[in-house]
């Protein structure tokens, strides 16, 4: 007989925590949003077709499904198509190979163990159209922790723009620096983030993230949060800011 924890284990790295029925333990994530959650989307999201951009194990696709949205969430299909600095690709690459890790592994138990009806969509954000998601367009997209990792987030944010209905809402949860935020609160500051960390381009201040969506053409910019700071394990612990705006209403 297979016991809930046995199919948690099926998956070496979970990077959510995330709350399944049957018993056993939640998922052993690297990072734990659930205190959080609640504070950042609305209460009751029936009848938005909603967007989970780099969903990776799925904690917010299936936090915006139980809330009531109807749910298309994308990533990629292989951890080497992710765009990581050349100078760290080679070493990465063999990490996850040596562990085993594979994307979507831990979003297919969840979504099983969840009875979810989640589609996920391998598209990556850097070439997200309308098209590449079925031709659908979004009332909401929910993109959370991503942006570091990206050479070009403002291009990510531009083609998520791209696939939101007019007037649609992004909400974006973000790292950011907690340093530069401190020291140049109104100046838009991005730190050059890869020889501290292999996985990261950039960390931006408040101020820079703010600018991100600005200069992607988004509207009705606001911050939605003071700076959070999740649990995590050591390796992962950093501060984040959520803001919520809008596509403009037209084109």
């Amino acid at each position: 007989m297979t016991t809930p924890n046995a199919t948690i284990d099926a998956n070496p790295a979970w990077y959510h925590t995330i709350d399944l029925p049957g018993g056993g333990d939640p998922t052993p994530g690297h990072v734990d949003w659930r205190g959080h959650s609640a504070r950042l989307l609305d209460r009751d999201l029936h009848g938005l077709h909603a967007l989970d951009v780099g969903t990776y194990d799925g904690f917010w696709a299936f936090e915006l499904e139980r809330r009531g949205a109807e749910v298309v969430a994308i990533d990629l299909d292989r951890l080497d198509a992710a765009a990581w600095p050349p100078v760290h690709r080679a070493r990465l690459t063999a990490d996850a190979d040596a562990f085993g890790l594979e994307l979507g592994r831990g979003f297919r138990i969840a979504h099983r163990r969840l009875g979810s009806r989640v589609q996920r969509v391998v598209c990556d954000v850097l070439a997200l159209t309308p098209d590449a998601v079925g031709g659908r367009r979004f009332d909401l997209a929910f993109l959370g922790a991503l942006l570091l990792h990206l050479r070009d987030p403002i291009r990510a944010l531009e083609n998520i723009r791209s696939v939101l209905v007019p007037g649609g809402r992004l909400i974006m949860l973000e790292a950011i620096s907690l340093t530069e935020t401190v020291r140049a609160p109104r100046t838009p500051l991005a730190r050059f983030d890869t020889a501290a960390n292999a996985f990261n381009w950039w960390l931006p201040n408040v101020a820079a993230l703010h600018d991100y969506l600005w200069a992607a053409g988004f509207v009705e910019i606001e911050r939605i949060s003071r700076p959070l700071r999740p649990p995590a394990v050591p390796s992962m612990r950093c501060w984040y800011c959520a803001f919520s705006a809008r596509a403009p209403a037209r084109p």
